[in-house]
Protein backbone atom coordinates (compact mmCIF):
# COMPACT_ATOMS: atom_id res chain seq x y z
CA UNK A 1 0.00 0.00 0.00
CA UNK A 2 1.49 3.22 -1.15
CA UNK A 3 2.36 5.47 2.17
CA UNK A 4 0.16 8.77 3.17
CA UNK A 5 2.51 11.87 2.57
CA UNK A 6 3.96 12.95 5.52
CA UNK A 7 2.27 16.21 5.33
CA UNK A 8 -1.45 15.66 5.31
CA UNK A 9 -0.70 12.95 8.32
CA UNK A 10 0.82 15.40 10.14
CA UNK A 11 -1.19 17.78 9.78
CA UNK A 12 -4.08 15.70 10.15
CA UNK A 13 -2.49 15.03 13.98
CA UNK A 14 -2.34 18.39 14.78
CA UNK A 15 -5.64 19.25 14.12
CA UNK A 16 -6.99 16.09 16.03
CA UNK A 17 -4.92 16.61 18.98
CA UNK A 18 -5.05 20.41 19.39
CA UNK A 19 -8.37 21.06 17.44
CA UNK A 20 -8.68 24.12 15.13
CA UNK A 21 -6.80 27.16 15.73
CA UNK A 22 -3.23 28.79 15.31
CA UNK A 23 -1.61 24.80 15.59
CA UNK A 24 -3.74 24.02 12.80
CA UNK A 25 -3.15 26.70 10.65
CA UNK A 26 0.62 26.20 10.98
CA UNK A 27 0.26 22.33 10.27
CA UNK A 28 -1.76 23.23 7.18
CA UNK A 29 1.03 25.63 5.69
CA UNK A 30 3.58 23.06 6.68
CA UNK A 31 1.99 20.11 4.49
CA UNK A 32 1.26 23.14 1.75
CA UNK A 33 -2.92 22.74 2.60
CA UNK A 34 -5.32 24.88 3.52
CA UNK A 35 -7.16 24.70 6.44
CA UNK A 36 -10.23 24.35 4.50
CA UNK A 37 -8.49 20.95 2.60
CA UNK A 38 -7.59 19.74 5.88
CA UNK A 39 -11.22 19.76 6.88
CA UNK A 40 -12.35 18.57 3.72
CA UNK A 41 -9.75 15.25 3.90
CA UNK A 42 -11.37 14.23 7.77
CA UNK A 43 -14.49 14.48 6.37
CA UNK A 44 -13.87 12.81 3.30
CA UNK A 45 -12.34 9.87 5.22
CA UNK A 46 -15.49 9.56 7.88
CA UNK A 47 -18.10 10.18 4.89
CA UNK A 48 -16.59 7.13 3.28
CA UNK A 49 -16.29 5.20 6.16
CA UNK A 50 -20.07 5.60 6.82
CA UNK A 51 -21.09 4.53 3.73
CA UNK A 52 -18.71 1.20 3.52
CA UNK A 53 -20.36 0.67 7.03
CA UNK A 54 -23.78 0.98 5.48
CA UNK A 55 -22.75 -0.97 2.48
CA UNK A 56 -22.01 -3.64 5.17
CA UNK A 57 -25.08 -3.53 7.45
CA UNK A 58 -26.91 -3.75 3.66
CA UNK A 59 -25.37 -7.25 3.42
CA UNK A 60 -26.32 -7.93 7.24
CA UNK A 61 -29.58 -7.45 6.63
CA UNK A 62 -29.88 -9.69 3.39
CA UNK A 63 -27.96 -12.27 6.08
CA UNK A 64 -29.57 -12.10 8.90
CA UNK A 65 -33.13 -11.77 7.43
CA UNK A 66 -33.04 -14.17 4.72
CA UNK A 67 -33.57 -11.38 2.27
CA UNK A 68 -33.98 -12.42 -1.66
CA UNK A 69 -31.47 -10.89 -3.81
CA UNK A 70 -32.09 -10.95 -7.27
CA UNK A 71 -28.82 -9.97 -9.63
CA UNK A 72 -25.55 -9.56 -7.95
CA UNK A 73 -25.52 -9.07 -4.21
CA UNK A 74 -22.60 -6.30 -4.36
CA UNK A 75 -24.45 -4.07 -6.93
CA UNK A 76 -27.87 -4.70 -4.65
CA UNK A 77 -26.27 -3.43 -1.43
CA UNK A 78 -24.75 -0.47 -3.06
CA UNK A 79 -28.65 0.36 -3.74
CA UNK A 80 -29.64 -0.34 -0.24
CA UNK A 81 -26.93 1.38 1.78
CA UNK A 82 -27.70 4.39 -0.57
CA UNK A 83 -31.37 4.63 0.19
CA UNK A 84 -30.95 3.89 4.16
CA UNK A 85 -28.85 6.91 3.68
CA UNK A 86 -30.47 9.28 1.51
CA UNK A 87 -33.96 8.34 3.28
CA UNK A 88 -32.73 9.53 6.57
CA UNK A 89 -33.47 12.39 5.28
CA UNK A 90 -30.17 14.31 7.48
CA UNK A 91 -28.14 16.68 5.48
CA UNK A 92 -24.54 15.45 6.88
CA UNK A 93 -25.61 11.63 5.49
CA UNK A 94 -26.81 13.43 1.81
CA UNK A 95 -22.51 15.15 1.91
CA UNK A 96 -21.56 11.44 2.97
CA UNK A 97 -23.25 10.13 -0.07
CA UNK A 98 -21.92 12.56 -2.21
CA UNK A 99 -18.20 11.92 -0.54
CA UNK A 100 -18.52 8.22 -1.23
CA UNK A 101 -19.83 8.98 -5.07
CA UNK A 102 -16.64 11.51 -5.34
CA UNK A 103 -14.65 8.17 -3.32
CA UNK A 104 -15.40 5.81 -6.20
CA UNK A 105 -14.60 8.29 -8.58
CA UNK A 106 -10.84 8.67 -6.98
CA UNK A 107 -9.93 5.55 -6.57
CA UNK A 108 -10.75 4.75 -10.81
CA UNK A 109 -8.45 7.78 -11.36
CA UNK A 110 -5.80 6.67 -9.09
CA UNK A 111 -5.76 3.44 -11.02
CA UNK A 112 -2.02 2.47 -12.06
CA UNK A 113 -2.92 -0.86 -14.27
CA UNK A 114 -5.67 -0.85 -17.31
CA UNK A 115 -8.47 -3.12 -16.80
CA UNK A 116 -8.06 -6.67 -16.92
CA UNK A 117 -10.25 -9.85 -17.60
CA UNK A 118 -9.85 -10.11 -13.41
CA UNK A 119 -11.65 -6.72 -12.96
CA UNK A 120 -14.83 -7.83 -15.30
CA UNK A 121 -14.99 -10.98 -13.47
CA UNK A 122 -15.23 -9.06 -9.65
CA UNK A 123 -18.52 -9.53 -7.91
CA UNK A 124 -18.09 -5.85 -7.44
CA UNK A 125 -18.81 -3.39 -10.36
CA UNK A 126 -15.88 -1.53 -11.77
CA UNK A 127 -15.12 1.62 -9.55
CA UNK A 128 -16.74 4.04 -11.99
CA UNK A 129 -19.69 2.02 -12.30
CA UNK A 130 -20.22 2.08 -8.65
CA UNK A 131 -19.69 6.34 -8.83
CA UNK A 132 -22.27 6.86 -11.30
CA UNK A 133 -24.84 4.29 -9.71
CA UNK A 134 -24.80 6.41 -6.42
CA UNK A 135 -25.52 9.35 -8.35
CA UNK A 136 -28.02 8.04 -9.67
CA UNK A 137 -29.47 7.13 -6.36
CA UNK A 138 -28.96 10.07 -5.05
CA UNK A 139 -30.86 12.39 -8.58
CA UNK A 140 -33.26 9.52 -8.12
CA UNK A 141 -33.88 10.39 -4.75
CA UNK A 142 -34.43 14.39 -5.07
CA UNK A 143 -32.99 15.69 -8.21
CA UNK A 144 -33.27 19.63 -7.28
CA UNK A 145 -31.11 18.85 -3.73
CA UNK A 146 -28.13 17.36 -6.50
CA UNK A 147 -28.60 18.94 -8.80
CA UNK A 148 -25.28 20.98 -8.60
CA UNK A 149 -23.31 17.78 -8.10
CA UNK A 150 -25.12 15.88 -10.63
CA UNK A 151 -24.26 19.39 -12.85
CA UNK A 152 -20.68 18.99 -11.52
CA UNK A 153 -20.02 15.77 -13.47
CA UNK A 154 -21.97 16.80 -16.40
CA UNK A 155 -24.33 13.60 -15.66
CA UNK A 156 -27.15 13.90 -18.20
CA UNK A 157 -30.56 15.27 -17.85
CA UNK A 158 -32.28 12.43 -19.32
CA UNK A 159 -30.79 10.22 -17.21
CA UNK A 160 -31.84 11.62 -14.16
CA UNK A 161 -34.80 11.41 -15.68
CA UNK A 162 -34.87 7.68 -15.77
CA UNK A 163 -33.08 7.63 -12.05
CA UNK A 164 -36.44 8.89 -10.22
CA UNK A 165 -38.17 5.77 -11.40
CA UNK A 166 -35.43 3.70 -10.79
CA UNK A 167 -34.74 4.90 -7.14
CA UNK A 168 -38.44 4.87 -6.61
CA UNK A 169 -38.39 1.06 -7.53
CA UNK A 170 -35.73 0.18 -5.80
CA UNK A 171 -36.64 1.88 -2.38
CA UNK A 172 -40.27 0.30 -2.59
CA UNK A 173 -39.08 -3.32 -3.18
CA UNK A 174 -36.30 -3.30 -0.21
CA UNK A 175 -38.80 -1.70 1.81
CA UNK A 176 -41.26 -4.10 1.09
CA UNK A 177 -39.25 -6.75 2.17
CA UNK A 178 -37.72 -5.13 5.41
CA UNK A 179 -41.53 -4.05 6.46
CA UNK A 180 -41.85 -7.27 8.31
CA UNK A 181 -38.30 -7.24 10.48
CA UNK A 182 -39.00 -3.30 11.62
CA UNK A 183 -38.41 -3.43 15.33
CA UNK A 184 -41.42 -1.32 17.22
CA UNK A 185 -40.45 2.04 18.10
CA UNK A 186 -38.42 1.86 21.16
CA UNK A 187 -38.12 -1.65 21.04
CA UNK A 188 -35.44 -2.04 18.93
CA UNK A 189 -31.53 -2.56 20.52
CA UNK A 190 -28.18 -0.93 19.36
CA UNK A 191 -25.88 -3.11 17.81
CA UNK A 192 -22.40 -4.22 19.96
CA UNK A 193 -18.97 -1.46 19.12
CA UNK A 194 -15.71 -1.79 19.57
CA UNK A 195 -12.85 0.36 18.18
CA UNK A 196 -9.72 -1.91 18.57
CA UNK A 197 -6.31 -0.38 18.96
CA UNK A 198 -4.19 0.08 15.67
CA UNK A 199 -1.53 -2.11 15.49
CA UNK A 200 0.51 0.71 13.93
CA UNK A 201 0.79 4.46 15.89
CA UNK A 202 1.06 6.55 12.69
CA UNK A 203 -2.92 5.03 11.36
CA UNK A 204 -4.22 5.57 15.24
CA UNK A 205 -4.62 8.94 14.53
CA UNK A 206 -7.15 8.41 12.28
CA UNK A 207 -8.76 5.44 14.29
CA UNK A 208 -9.06 8.08 16.75
CA UNK A 209 -11.08 10.28 14.17
CA UNK A 210 -12.94 7.47 13.44
CA UNK A 211 -14.17 7.18 16.92
CA UNK A 212 -14.21 10.58 17.45
CA UNK A 213 -16.84 10.74 14.63
CA UNK A 214 -18.94 7.81 15.61
CA UNK A 215 -19.21 5.65 13.01
CA UNK A 216 -19.94 2.37 14.06
CA UNK A 217 -22.44 4.24 16.75
CA UNK A 218 -24.32 5.63 13.46
CA UNK A 219 -25.00 2.32 12.27
CA UNK A 220 -25.38 0.68 15.38
CA UNK A 221 -28.30 3.45 16.33
CA UNK A 222 -29.51 3.93 12.79
CA UNK A 223 -29.72 0.31 11.54
CA UNK A 224 -29.60 -1.60 14.85
CA UNK A 225 -32.22 0.06 17.16
CA UNK A 226 -34.85 0.21 13.64
CA UNK A 227 -34.65 -3.70 13.10
CA UNK A 228 -35.17 -7.50 15.02
CA UNK A 229 -31.99 -8.36 15.38
CA UNK A 230 -31.30 -11.35 17.43
CA UNK A 231 -28.91 -10.37 19.89
CA UNK A 232 -25.28 -10.67 19.31
CA UNK A 233 -23.97 -8.61 16.58
CA UNK A 234 -21.23 -6.71 16.89
CA UNK A 235 -19.55 -4.03 14.91
CA UNK A 236 -15.53 -3.66 15.38
CA UNK A 237 -13.23 -1.30 13.61
CA UNK A 238 -9.05 -2.51 13.35
CA UNK A 239 -6.08 -2.91 12.06
CA UNK A 240 -6.51 -5.96 9.49
CA UNK A 241 -3.59 -5.70 7.30
CA UNK A 242 -5.45 -5.28 4.21
CA UNK A 243 -7.71 -2.25 3.13
CA UNK A 244 -11.05 -4.14 3.43
CA UNK A 245 -14.78 -4.21 4.87
CA UNK A 246 -17.12 -7.06 5.42
CA UNK A 247 -19.61 -8.63 7.00
CA UNK A 248 -18.79 -11.96 8.56
CA UNK A 249 -22.05 -14.10 8.55
CA UNK A 250 -20.64 -16.83 10.57
CA UNK A 251 -19.41 -14.41 13.27
CA UNK A 252 -22.03 -12.18 12.87
CA UNK A 253 -19.69 -9.35 12.88
CA UNK A 254 -18.82 -6.25 10.35
CA UNK A 255 -15.49 -5.47 10.34
CA UNK A 256 -14.24 -1.94 9.63
CA UNK A 257 -10.21 -2.09 8.76
CA UNK A 258 -8.50 1.45 9.44
CA UNK A 259 -6.51 0.80 6.22
CA UNK A 260 -9.42 1.46 3.96
CA UNK A 261 -9.17 4.69 5.99
CA UNK A 262 -5.90 5.55 5.00
CA UNK A 263 -6.90 4.88 1.28
CA UNK A 264 -9.27 7.06 1.31
CA UNK A 265 -6.70 9.68 2.84
CA UNK A 266 -4.15 8.86 0.17
CA UNK A 267 -6.95 9.44 -2.26
CA UNK A 268 -7.71 12.69 -1.48
CA UNK A 269 -4.34 13.98 -1.02
CA UNK A 270 -3.82 12.98 -4.20
CA UNK A 271 -6.61 14.74 -6.00
CA UNK A 272 -5.09 17.70 -3.43
CA UNK A 273 -1.88 17.39 -5.31
CA UNK A 274 -3.11 17.12 -8.60
CA UNK A 275 -5.25 20.35 -8.34
CA UNK A 276 -2.40 22.19 -6.97
CA UNK A 277 -0.14 20.94 -9.70
CA UNK A 278 -3.00 21.66 -12.66
CA UNK A 279 -3.82 25.69 -10.66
Amino acid sequence: MRRLSIGLAAALMVTVVAGAGPLQAKAAKEAKLTEKQLEEARTFMVNNAIFTLFHEAGHMLISEFGLPVLGREEDAVDALSSILLLEADVEELDVAMQDAADGWFLSDEAREEDLNETDFLDTHGLDRQRAYAIVCMMVGADAKYFENFADSLDFPRERREECEGEYQHAKDSWFSLLAQHQAEEGKGKPLNVSYEPADNPDVQIFADMLKEASVLELVSEGIGTSYKFDDGIKLTAKSCGVVNAFWNPQTREITYCYELAVQHLMLIDGYFKREKVQN
